[in-house]
């Protein structure tokens, strides 16, 4: 069922969906304006955008509960979290010439299981959250959206009935004579079904973490050998029935207690083994040999061109995951600034500088590893190509940055110019293909002048996805947002980060998440499940949605381009320009299987420009498919980018073609004859103006 009605979720009745649907042109103008109206009818939104109303909930409980006069609060996934949110506010307020607030940080746990059978729906967790000013709250907000280290709804859910309906319950058995509201009550109740009907069995979440891994790595890479039982489909919850299977009774074993807890260790794969395949992917081709691909084949990759040795990752050491892809670049960009800080202090130390040269702002400690590098001498950052908005966020509030936004061979050579006039530069961000112009910059180039300069390349692949490319060998690291195309499903929000063992940045980025313990698991073991399951068949989804895009694009799309037609221009990785479709094969997947010739895609992702500001509104308008942010579902999602991104820097990012017409669009897995007669109706309809 195609969502329609402005603020509902997408899919529609999906308590912890990631989308909203706004399905008119003048929706999304409201929504970019913060119209107080619309955004009351909102039941969701994008959770770095939207804060969900299960942590609005904990949110408001913990305000009643501790905050002080006039203070607002948001919960993060840790203390070291917290602090940094703290750190940015104080930051934030200086800049703007506010006075520093105050800033207390609340530490909350909830209890250890200490059952086999409490285990499967109790598990401790700690948050922590941040309490300021009322008249601050937006910079924690920022903090929230920029960096992507948030808790999730099903966290959120599960905190507020462990540590406040638990307590009220036993509030009210303590005294019955004292009535409870309707609210309590309704809390109550939710809390019991919730508690003792939960379909996920939580000790299965580092089991689950386990295989996303491994398919994120034998994605990446294409020669790690894959054990027999990865060929199976492991089903995490013995509650949960799919396709009407009975499950097999799991046999825990009995010392399990002494290690559901520990990160380290997870259940025996034996105990936890199941045969139930995830739902078929029916094929339009009748002959096509790609649809028996199982979920766990290996990609060849087959891109040597500078002779490197085959690549081995491995799926624990060199896979890191998070609660949203965001923050896996923000936690790159952190690894750097404490890497250039070292720099820094080993400079200052031999030269016995004394002097603070930080602006004003927050030293780089290189203990705490704080997150803020502003300035001489810390070393700039690069933005190569117009890329999402909140990675420019990212670099620009946290560092200074150089923005080379049309990513092609002259912003290549506008880099060079910058390289040679002396001034070295930490790192360069890029998207792989650029959103949402599907723009792919030359990596091989890139990597020369990395290799010459001495600086480190990291990549944000999720537009390509795993299947489509292979982008590893030219970045020190790659990251992704697993909401997409991994996921497919708009009910869960994750993100990966895999180091490419092979460049030089290898040792201390290890040095970093691991021995340093900068790096924090907060993805929740809900959350996880559900990717897991929700990631089994991402490989024959990502075929899918290739034939869908190239089948529509074809048949439908490709006769209303031109001056005189419906369309300005089509932007995809192989229409974008002759470049940008030369940079994108030279990293495109060789070989899905060592059976099959089949190549990798040029993905899901396509973005409309228009000729006519008005056949665009009608075009959109009339496009009977799901309508809001996010992409890479299972089903088509579209929306007026630029308008929903940029209402308000229009003149601004139309000097690099992302006009305020454009309308970009996520091919799901419908049927192409569906596909078709939508695309061709909103044609006709915008034609007709």
């Amino acid at each position: 069922m195609i969502a329609s009605k402005v603020g509902q979720s997408i899919p529609p009745n999906t308590s912890h969906a990631i989308s909203v649907c706004l399905p008119t042109w003048e929706d999304n103008i409201a929504y970019s304006k913060g119209d107080s109206d619309l955004l009351s009818r909102l039941q969701t939104g994008y959770p770095r955008f939207n804060i969900h109303k299960s942590v609005q909930r904990l949110c408001e409980v913990l305000t009643d509960k501790y905050a002080k006069e006039n203070e607002s609060c948001l919960c993060f996934p840790s203390y070291k979290v917290a602090k940094r949110c703290r750190e940015y506010i104080r930051i934030k307020s200086s800049r703007e010439a506010l006075r520093v607030p105050k800033v207390r940080i609340l530490q909350l746990a909830t209890s250890k299981p200490v059952t086999i059978e409490e285990a499967r729906w109790k598990k401790e967790c700690r948050i922590a959250v941040v309490f300021v000013d009322k008249k601050y709250y937006k910079f924690i907000q920022q903090y929230w959206q920029y960096t992507g280290e948030i808790i999730s709804s099903r966290l959120a859910e599960y905190v507020l009935h462990e540590l406040f309906i638990v307590e009220k319950s036993s509030q009210s058995m303590k005294s019955p004579n004292k009535g409870s509201t309707h609210l309590e009550q309704r809390d109550k109740e939710e809390y019991i079904e919730t508690r003792y009907g939960r379909n996920l069995n939580f000790a299965f979440g580092n089991r689950a973490k386990g295989l996303i891994k491994r398919r994120i790595a034998t994605k990446v890479a294409d020669n790690i050998e894959l054990e027999a039982e990865d060929f199976e489909n492991y089903h995490l919850d013995s509650h949960l029935n799919l396709n009407n299977h009975q499950n097999p009774t799991l046999d825990i074993n009995t010392d399990f207690l002494d290690t559901m807890n520990d990160d380290d260790h997870h259940p025996r794969s034996h105990d936890i083994i199941s045969t139930i395949p995830p739902e078929p992917i029916e094929m339009d081709t009748p002959n096509d040999n790609l649809s028996s691909i199982n979920s766990f084949v290996s990609v060849s990759n087959d891109i040597n061109e500078n002779n490197r040795p085959n690549m081995r990752i491995d799926a624990e050491k060199d896979v890191f995951l998070f609660p949203s892809g965001m923050a896996s670049l923000f936690t790159a960009h952190r690894l750097l600034l404490n890497l250039d800080a070292r720099r820094v202090q080993r400079s200052r130390s031999s030269s016995n500088v004394a002097t603070n040269t930080n602006n004003g702002l927050a030293d780089n400690s290189i203990n705490t590893g704080a997150s803020i590098g502003y300035g001489p001498p810390y070393k700039k950052t690069v933005l190569f190509g117009f890329s999402n908005n909140d990675t420019k966020n990212i670099l620009s509030e946290f560092n200074h940055t150089h923005y080379f936004a049309c990513g092609d061979s002259n912003s290549l050579k506008d880099l060079e110019c910058t390289l040679h006039s002396g001034e070295q530069i930490l790192a360069v961000f890029v998207e792989t293909p650029s959103n949402p112009l599907l723009k792919m910059p030359d990596l091989a180039h890139l990597r020369r002048l990395a290799n010459l300069y001495g600086f480190y390349i990291i990549i944000d692949e999720t537009m390509g996805g795993f299947v489509n490319i292979d982008v590893l060998p030219y970045a020190d690291i790659v990251c992704s947002s697993l909401t997409k195309i991994f996921s497919g499903s708009s009910n869960v929000i994750a993100g990966s980060m895999v180091l490419n063992p092979q460049e030089k940045l290898y040792s201390f980025a290890q040095v970093f998440m691991s021995q340093l313990g900068e790096y924090e698991d907060h993805l929740w073991c809900e959350d996880a499940i559900y990717l897991e399951r929700n990631s089994r068949d991402f490989i024959a989804r990502t075929i899918k949605t290739n034939q869908n895009t190239e089948f529509l694009l074809k048949k439908v799309l490709l006769a209303q381009e031109g001056p005189s037609k419906l369309f300005k221009k089509i932007f995809y990785p192989s229409l974008t320009s002759a470049e940008s479709k030369v940079n994108y094969d030279a990293v495109r997947c060789k070989s899905i299987d060592k059976d099959s010739d089949e190549e990798g895609g040029y993905g899901g992702l396509f973005s409309l420009a228009f000729n006519k500001i008005e056949q665009a509104k009608i075009f959109f308008n009339e496009l009977n498919l799901s309508k809001g942010p996010s992409l890479g579902t299972n089903f088509t999602l579209s929306c007026p980018y630029t308008v929903l991104m940029y209402y308000d820097k229009l003149d601004e990012v139309a000097k690099y073609e992302v006009e305020e017409s454009l309308v970009r669009v996520s091919i799901g897995i419908e049927s192409q004859d569906e596909l078709q007669k939508a695309f061709q109706h909103a044609i006709d309809e915008a034609l007709n103006v």
